[in-house]
């Protein structure tokens, strides 16, 4: 990947230019992978037993050069990050069929290792932190197992089942580095992941449901990194090496009425979220020079979603269907304070925010002649809050076409996402002494066109 910007910086009261920053990023990325698949089917339909062993090795090469131009100094300096990552997995998945539904169990280990070197070229004075090390290595081991049940039966189902996950996590910083006192953080976690669903059919068009399950959300490598990313000298992105885990609990219960060409679904639900982590924003005040405005991953206490869902899916037509589903629900932000720790020790404040925000998709999908199926969809998120502020709202309009040929052995399929352009995300951050505004358009317009061939 080749990315140059050049950004002027402007003064808002006097309109002047006080700083000129371009930045080339040369970056090479790759992934290797090795998977070995076993399967076994006993004489029962449904009994089988699966395993698998998967390693993958990835590679990121990236290369920052940095341009700066202003009252303080004319400088060129470098950044250079290398990041190998090998995660190693060797899962194994069982199913045995009983006489009103079936049994499942399974284990999994997977261990991750991603060691990152870091290498600075200066100037005097240079905009890239001191004392920051050359180099990390962060670890992940999780060892889990479970246990599924299903119960099928004309009027009553259930699906209850339980995962336990030991964890081990090491995060190991260089020496040499001056901003965090622990070298080598690590920490081992004990956790049940219960899920239970149970459903009633009244009768063959109306059914009732309940719903619960507890999921966890782990931060990668990226999120830990200790080094900043230079594209913005004054809005500098950097993780945090002691960020933890956050933890869901979703409640639902939801009724599905079906009839014979379309369906109806509705749901109310309510998440409670454990150590939700995002990106905080603090001034830098340890810099006299300019102003620097940190952006660093923090776990940030506690929130919860209540809301419902409505989901309707008709077919209009033998060769149209749509869907259109709903997602109203009110979003809340518990208050917190915590500490951020680079490069020096701070507080920062979590206001409790409440905000009721909806969310839409639209699904068109159409059989043509010539054997072509077209679909379209949109999706639409209203605005929100987030930790400091608000996110503002998105779209996203997508096409694709699906064409076959050679008697169904052949498929062209053609892919245009976010066609508007729209579905970057955009936030307005309100912090003490400034205020940001953040735009992302994480490449969300592609364009993609393959072709497929079964021999």
């Amino acid at each position: 990947h080749i990315d140059t910007a050049q950004v002027p910086f402007i003064e808002m009261d006097s309109w002047s230019r006080y700083r000129y920053w371009n930045w080339s990023e040369s970056e090479i990325t790759g992934y290797m992978n090795f998977n070995l698949d076993f399967q076994h089917k006993f004489d029962e339909p449904g009994h089988e037993l699966k395993a698998r062993a998967f390693y993958t090795r990835g590679w990121e090469d990236e290369t920052y050069n940095l341009n700066d131009s202003s009252a303080l100094r004319e400088a060129s300096e470098q950044t250079h990050i290398i990041a190998t990552e090998h995660t190693a997995n060797l899962s194994a998945d069982y199913v045995k069929p009983l006489s009103s539904g079936r049994f499942e169990t399974g284990m999994k280990m997977q261990l991750r290792r991603i060691p990152v070197s870091y290498i600075v070229e200066r100037s005097l004075p240079s905009v890239i932190y001191q004392g920051l090390g050359e180099w990390s290595d962060w670890g992940e081991d999780i060892y889990s197992g479970y246990l599924n049940y299903v119960f099928e039966s004309t009027s009553f189902n259930i699906e209850a089942g339980l995962r336990a996950e030991q964890t081990f996590v090491f995060y190991e910083i260089a020496p040499e580095n001056t901003y965090y006192e622990k070298k080598k953080d690590s920490y081992s976690y004990f956790e049940l992941f219960p899920s239970t669903r149970l459903s009633y059919k009244f009768n063959e068009k109306n059914s009732f449901s309940v719903f619960y399950n507890r999921r966890v959300d782990r931060p990668g490598e990226p999120e830990l990194r200790i080094f900043p990313k230079y594209d913005d000298p004054e809005l500098l992105k950097v993780g945090n090496p002691y960020l933890r885990p956050q933890f869901t609990q979703t409640f639902e219960v939801a009724y599905r009425n079906k009839w014979e060409r379309g369906s109806l679904f509705f749901a109310t639900y309510y998440r409670l979220i454990d150590d939700p982590y995002s990106r905080v924003y603090s001034i830098d005040t340890s810099n006299t020079l300019y102003n620097i405005v940190n952006k660093i991953y923090q776990n940030t206490g506690s929130g919860s979603n209540t809301g419902f869902e409505v989901i309707f899916s008709q077919d209009i037509a033998d060769l149209w269907k749509i869907s259109i589903s709903l997602n109203a629900y009110r979003n809340v932000i518990d208050p917190y304070t915590g500490t951020l720790l680079f490069p020096i020790d701070r507080e920062f404040i979590i206001e409790r925010t409440e905000d009721n925000t909806w969310d839409m998709k639209f699904n068109n999908q159409l059989r043509l002649p010539a054997g072509i199926q077209l679909q379209i969809n949109y999706v639409y998120y209203a605005p929100k809050n987030i930790a400091q502020g608000r996110q503002l709202a998105r779209s996203s309009l997508d096409l694709g076409v699906k064409k076959s040929f050679f008697k169904e052995r052949g498929e062209l399929n053609l892919s245009f996402s976010d066609i508007l352009n729209r579905f970057g995300v955009r936030q307005e951050i309100e912090g003490e002494g400034f205020r940001a505004v953040y735009e992302n358009f994480y490449e969300t317009q592609v364009v993609q066109l393959g072709f497929r061939y079964k021999f």
